[in-house]
């Protein structure tokens, strides 16, 4: 599940694991935000609406991932990397941002380096209103309603969001339709299938986010105190994922398994839907599933055995990867994304990372895990900045430079010296650098992901192992993009409630019994509806 799937992720299901819905994006297609049929996506129209795709091919990767739909992997960054802007892209005016962030609020502008830098480099100041992300949605609406959105806003979720666009927003189609996004290459560059979750009623709203397959959730393993134990990053069967989180549990060294609830994990033992599957012309939600009793029996018995961590429920988001990093917890579910954030955290560097793929419960085979959502979110332009339309798109085409030039280079790593070191001739971050680069710059625009941890030596070929094990059978979300007006308004509090009930199960308040009364509810108030509106979307759309 993505950061973006109509809300970010809130903290019990990324911090718990949860029974987070995630139930389909907040952009993508409607018929006046009614979930009818009304953009036209066929064939013909993407030719005349959607932008061209234009490979970056100014680097060769050393593992090329378009075979296994993964990101391409490198060991190293080019020693005399490109240029790829020639002018800077701003107009010497501010550019405000209303985004949101996953990692600690960065040094005021007075005392980074790195940003101040920054916006010499892009040729406007950067005044950037960053929210961690389990709160955006909420201060989202608030800025809104006060017409307080920045230059550049990544889209939260609020009801109408396509009325809402097109009261706020720029209409970007007569820049990025077609061949006219070609003044913007390294938008151009971003994957077609990102483009859905930008369009609405025929119309492009906005720039995508990209991620994909590296936003997929997976087990990461402490390889090296599964080594020091004489265990192996592998299970053969739901059994075995258990004894193994026996085996690594020791109250007396304060260690427990799991840093948080492996809800998902165990979902893909049983091959359960990603958010959703298709019936014919309909689609049914995972939440339906005949095997998920059994899942919540399964996690009743981890967190009964004391194998997950006991503040998995309570805390902040950065808990997890702390209790993974320090080994307290040599298991965490979590996207490959944040495979970088655990070299850089990690407290022993001589740590390993491995992942455990998820088997079928009764040892049959190997499960399947979840794709990632084809974008994390939706960067519009304010009608305030409207006569600003092409800096802020420059602006935007900056961000979205590729690996192997100059400028993400410093986007990523900041300055040789201050903020990284070279070690083998690779940037590796520094204190500072992990700091002060935190600007919400990959939640304003980002090219596609490119697997590169300059902090190891063998880091990309192992995170490029480890993808390819999993994502090429991963199983894909068919409303993915989709938009659903009653799932706006109502499927954060219905999403909520049935969470809270298999948190209650798992943590023993409930029995496992209360699950099915806890889903037809949800479909009553609103899930049976959702699902209509997403399958209308998803017809039309094809």
């Amino acid at each position: 599940m993505s950061v973006y799937d109509a809300r970010p992720l809130g903290r019990r299901a990324v911090l718990a694991g949860g029974a987070a819905l995630g139930l389909a994006g907040a952009v993508g297609c409607s018929n006046d935000g009614r979930g009818g049929s009304g953009v036209a996506n066929d064939e013909a129209s993407k030719s005349k609406i959607r932008p061209a795709y234009e490979r970056y091919t100014g680097v060769k990767p050393d593992l090329a991932g378009a075979e296994y739909n993964i990101p391409d992997a490198f060991n190293r960054y080019p020693a005399n990397p490109v240029q790829a802007i020639t002018q800077p892209p701003g107009d010497g005016k501010p550019i405000t941002v209303t985004t949101y962030t996953n990692t600690p609020i960065p040094p005021k502008l007075e005392l980074n380096t790195f940003w101040q830098e920054f916006n010499k480099r892009a040729g406007s100041p950067l005044q950037v209103n960053l929210t961690p992300s389990v709160d955006y949605n909420k201060k989202f609406a608030t800025v809104v309603a006060g017409n307080q959105l920045g230059d550049l806003f990544m889209v939260g979720a609020v009801p109408q969001v396509p009325q809402m666009l097109a009261a706020k927003a720029v209409d970007l189609t007569p820049h990025l339709s077609g061949d006219n996004i070609k003044k913007y290459p390294y938008l151009a560059n971003l994957p077609e299938v990102c483009w859905n979750s930008g369009i609405f009623d025929g119309k492009i709203y906005g720039v995508p986010v990209p991620r994909g397959a590296i936003s997929s959730q997976v087990m990461y393993s402490r390889g090296d105190i599964l080594e020091a134990q004489g265990l192996k990053a592998e299970v053969k069967s739901a059994d075995d994922f258990v004894e193994l989180c026996k085996g690594l549990t020791d109250k007396k060294l304060n260690r427990f398994a799991l840093a948080t609830a492996p809800t998902q994990y165990v979902r893909n033992m049983f091959d359960i839907p990603n958010q959703w599957s298709k019936n014919g012309d309909a689609l049914l939600s995972y939440l339906e599933h005949e095997a998920h009793e059994e899942v919540l029996g399964i996690l009743q018995k981890l967190w009964k055995s004391g194998y997950i961590h006991p503040d998995a429920y309570a805390g902040q988001n950065l808990d997890m990867k702390t209790r993974f990093a320090n080994g307290s917890s040599p298991l965490v579910q979590d996207t490959f994304s944040g495979w970088p954030t655990y070299l850089q955290t990690m407290t022993d560097k001589n740590a390993e990372i491995a992942i455990i793929a998820p088997p079928l419960h009764d040892g049959s085979g190997q499960g399947k895990t979840w794709l990632g959502s084809p974008a994390i979110g939706v960067t519009a332009v304010s009608k305030k900045a409207e006569a600003r339309v092409e800096t802020m798109l420059g602006y935007l085409n900056y961000l979205a430079t590729p690996f192997g030039t100059q400028e993400y280079l410093f986007r990523k790593f900041g300055l040789p010296g201050v903020h990284h070191r070279l070690v083998d001739g690779n940037p590796v971050l520094n204190a500072k650098g992990f700091s002060e680069t935190q600007l919400g710059l990959n939640y304003q625009a980002d090219g596609p992901w490119t697997i590169f941890l300059p902090e190891r030596t063998d880091g990309a070929e192992t995170q490029f192992n480890a993808m390819k094990s999993v994502c090429p059978t991963a199983l894909a979300n068919p409303a993915a993009g989709l938009y659903s007006e009653t799932n706006t308004r109502k499927g954060g509090q219905i999403g909520d409630a049935v969470n809270q009930v298999a948190d209650d199960i798992v943590q023993g308040r409930k029995p496992v019994s209360a699950w099915a009364a806890a889903v037809k509810k949800w479909k009553s108030d609103g899930g049976d509806k959702i699902a209509d509106e997403l399958a209308q979307a998803l017809k039309s759309s094809r």
